[in-house]
């Protein structure tokens, strides 16, 4: 499946620009693109739903950054933070195509409330506090990970997660200890 990512967004006369690259071509190479319909929205709609379609577009997969963008950190406020409800709208949900649960949530996702719920993650502020994983076999701190590999090292270079959730997933396979920082 095809994505775009997005190193930057702006507005200028009126019109938004993604300065974007297509995940499917090699070498990825940057360049900034206008889009006509998200201008229209902004036109039409104003900024608060400009960020509400954007946000659609990052919760979807249909972008994706690894920039600390607003939009990427509310797609993780829905995901870590607001999951309870988040889950009625959560389309990656293992439902089949064309089943009820998945029409039902489709329709959801066209509701008001669904907007009201992405504009309070886009608004919502992140709590100061951070977390370190302490792993409990060796004393080590978690230092990096990845889909395959966890690296360690002191606690001056231990890895700080901003969401409780992520760490605790984290510590329990390597029985972990987390500390709140």
């Amino acid at each position: 499946m095809s994505y775009d990512l997005i190193k930057g967004v702006k507005i200028e006369n009126g019109e938004v620009w993604f300065n974007c690259a297509s995940n499917n071509v090699r070498p990825l190479t940057y360049e900034w693109c206008k889009s006509n319909s998200l201008s229209q929205v902004f036109k039409e709609k104003g900024i608060d739903a400009l960020n509400i379609e954007i946000l659609k577009e990052f919760e979807s997969g249909n972008f994706q950054s690894s920039l600390n963008l607003k939009w990427v950190r509310a797609n993780k406020i829905l995901k870590f933070i607001l999951k309870e409800e988040y889950e009625p709208f959560n389309w990656n949900n293992n439902f089949h195509y064309g089943s009820e649960e998945y029409n039902a949530v489709n329709e959801r996702r066209k509701s008001q409330a669904f907007n009201d719920l992405l504009l309070k993650a886009l608004t919502f502020k992140m709590p100061k506090t951070r977390f370190i994983i302490r792993n409990n076999r060796n004393g080590y701190f978690v230092r990096k990970d990845t889909s395959r590999h966890i690296f360690y090292g002191n606690e001056e270079q231990a890895k700080k997660y901003e969401f409780r959730t992520l760490a605790e997933s984290i510590a329990k396979n390597i029985n972990g200890e987390i500390i709140a920082i």
